[in-house]
């Protein structure tokens, strides 16, 4: 049984193709330009994602950055490449965060401190970062461990999981303390042009996209990703959340957007397509729904149908995030009643499919 209706299906009927822009990145240290006053520069980062596309806007009186990266001696060296060539030397006067994970918003406290930029984002993204990268924040460490050993993990790998976590808050500077907060439906004006924000959630609680429909340009951050879903993933923070539900909602925010404009997006090469790719988005985490429902007609832990979901992931940190993403689609199904938690114990939690 399917959980995809027949209206979904007709809207998901059509096949096609991305027209990709690009054969090849900018090389570190350098950009290409995308379109007059919008420069695509890529940093790399030490994970298995292994880098982050930030854009540059060009203003009158100086520059705007979109996403930062983190913080690491190669990305800090490739700024100042950034900074000192293409850039010109003209100082950065607008820091925009695209949503508050780390590969996007580590080095904006960095950069606001240099220039005395404008910090911009979204209020929830500012606040979800400044809890989760600051170190030895009241619960966080307790909520973690409880929210892994409930799902499945043995203490010890609970702890380890718990400890990791350490050396991610490392690879941001301190955050900025003053926001400039956007909301959906906002209009910023940058590099000449007028962009209307659109807030989604799902990959983030509080995700902004920037959308120029005269010139027909998306800067899409995480949410639109070209040849994979973004992390969909419940977290200890709201271990009953439907992050799942938001971002299969939020595609509907995009429908005004025309199917031939350039999306820019924060992985991999810009796009166009975008129709297309919300059906196989869609489409993606459909199947892995149903998939979820098939192995869930026997009670099973979260965590042992994260290793059925995921069979191949190596390595406990990757089965942390797995952990999240598989919660993320039994939440989804828990919420509108095809799954139920059958364990006797408020404190072990047991998914069994209703259907």
């Amino acid at each position: 049984m399917s959980l995809l209706n027949q209206s979904a299906q007709s809207k998901m009927t059509s096949s096609g193709r991305l027209d990709f822009q690009w054969d090849a990145p900018p090389a570190p240290g350098e950009v290409i330009v995308v379109a007059p006053g919008i420069l695509w520069a890529r940093l790399p980062l030490p994970f298995r994602l292994n880098h982050v596309n930030v854009w540059l806007l060009e203003d009158d009186d100086g520059w705007t950055v979109i996403d930062t990266g983190c913080a690491t001696p190669e990305i800090l060296d490739i700024w100042e490449k950034l900074l000192a060539g293409p850039m010109g030397g003209r100082p950065v006067v607008r820091v925009i965060a695209t949503h508050g994970h780390v590969d996007h918003i580590g080095l904006s406290g960095w950069m606001v401190d240099r220039f005395g930029s404008q910090f911009i984002g979204t209020f929830a993204e500012w606040m979800w970062a400044r809890v989760s990268h600051t170190h030895d924040m009241p619960g966080s460490s307790a909520a973690h461990r409880d929210y892994l050993v409930n799902n499945g993990l043995e203490p010890s790998d609970a702890e380890e999981l718990v400890s990791n976590r350490r050396g991610f808050i490392d690879l941001s500077t301190p955050l900025p303390g003053v926001i400039s907060e956007i909301r959906d439906g906002d209009v910023v004006r940058l590099a000449r042009r007028d962009w209307r924000v659109i807030v989604t959630g799902g990959h983030a609680f509080e995700h902004a996209s920037f959308h120029d429909a005269e010139s027909g340009i998306l800067i899409a951050g995480d949410h639109l990703l070209p040849k994979i879903s973004p992390v969909i993933a419940v977290y200890e923070m709201m271990p009953a959340a439907d992050p799942l539900g938001d971002y299969l909602a939020s595609f509907g925010k995009f429908d005004d957007v025309a199917d031939d404009t350039l999306v820019l997006p924060s992985h991999d090469m810009p796009y166009r397509g975008i129709r297309e790719r919300i059906r196989q988005l869609e489409r993606h985490h459909i199947e892995r729904l149903d998939a979820v429902v098939a192995y869930l007609k026997d009670p099973c832990s979260a965590l042992d149908l994260s290793r059925k979901m995921f069979p191949k992931v190596e390595g406990l940190a990757n089965l942390g995030f797995a952990l999240g993403e598989t919660l993320a689609h039994v939440n989804y199904l828990v919420r509108i009643g095809t799954v139920v938690d059958v364990s006797d114990s408020p404190n072990s939690a047991l998914f069994q499919a209703t259907i």
